[in-house]
């Protein structure tokens, strides 16, 4: 990683799920590597930024930290577009806010027609005994959606930075993915165009 403010490219990647999952506890402990007990919910919208270097290339991370309330819905729905990646978070104490997920992944379909990078995080792990989502049920999500599935623990740090971490990486490999492939079929445009521009003489 690097703190250089030159950076070759910006990445959005936002986090959602509902109220009071863990959100804010997850991003503070891998942006300053502590844990408030009675952390208050996030208001609106909160940014956290980090700089990472892949393949030379300089890169800036924004985190978008989201209020699940609903009556703040709106306001987080409306950061969907132009988001690059997102971190979808429930916890495993809460199965209810595992089935909200699919109302988070309406918003973000409804919002952003990139082919976005995501990460699924259940938190609160180390509350191993009072977990209630079954593992069945995250694997099948886990399929339908395409991502990767990290349990994490904002309290103990558990995973927490192996998950952002990834984010970050497989959204720019993603990025980078989709401007090759949009150069590649300007170029097929392009050598297209050159010929069928070219004009025959005239006998």
């Amino acid at each position: 990683m690097t703190t250089e403010l030159k950076t070759d490219l910006t990445i959005k990647i936002i986090v959602l799920g509902s109220s009071e999952v863990g959100k804010t506890c997850i991003l503070n402990r891998y942006f300053n590597n502590e844990f408030k007990e009675n952390s208050l919910s996030t208001i609106g919208i909160d940014f956290q930024t980090k700089f990472f270097k892949f393949e030379d290339k300089k890169i800036k991370a924004n985190y978008t930290d989201t209020a699940g309330q609903e009556k703040f819905r709106a306001i987080s729905v409306n950061y969907l577009k132009g988001t690059n990646g997102v971190i979808l978070v429930f916890d495993l104490t809460n199965k209810e806010s595992f089935d909200l997920l699919d109302t988070w992944m309406d918003e973000l379909k409804n919002n952003n027609k990139m082919d976005i990078s995501k990460v699924l995080i259940g938190n609160k792990a180390d509350l191993a005994d009072k977990i209630e989502v079954p593992k069945e049920e995250i694997e099948n999500f886990t399929k339908k959606v395409k991502c990767d599935y990290f349990e994490c623990s904002a309290k103990t740090g558990q995973n927490v930075n192996e998950a952002l971490d990834e984010i970050a990486k497989i959204t720019f490999l993603n990025m980078k993915d989709s401007v090759s492939e949009v150069n590649r079929e300007e170029s097929i445009v392009l050598n297209s165009n050159g010929k069928n521009g070219k004009k025959g003489k005239c006998c």
